[in-house]
């Protein structure tokens, strides 16, 4: 896994994130962090595609199912087949 830092706009705020592994964003999420999706190749920031905040659903849906979803609709040749995610800083 890549160490990758990135400063940015998200959702009119600016916001620093850390690039994690899969193990750790679920941990995260777990204990209430805020953790940010993306497919493998865009740019978290993006002008084309931006991360998506991993959120819990009202329908009590878990973690590697949210995963999973997004990974089927969202991963393909040209946006890449891996999910990557984010860890918010600040």
């Amino acid at each position: 896994m890549r160490n990758l830092e990135f400063i940015g706009e998200y959702c009119g705020k600016r916001i620093h994130i850390v690039q994690v592994s899969k193990v750790t964003a679920k941990k995260l999420h777990e204990t209430g962090e805020r953790i940010l999706m993306q497919t493998s190749n865009f740019h978290p920031f993006g002008v084309w595609s931006q991360a998506i905040e991993l959120r819990t659903d009202e329908n009590n849906n878990s973690f590697e199912d949210v995963v999973c979803n997004f990974r089927f609709y969202n991963c393909s040749y040209e946006a890449g087949y891996y999910v990557t995610f984010y860890k918010v800083i600040v």
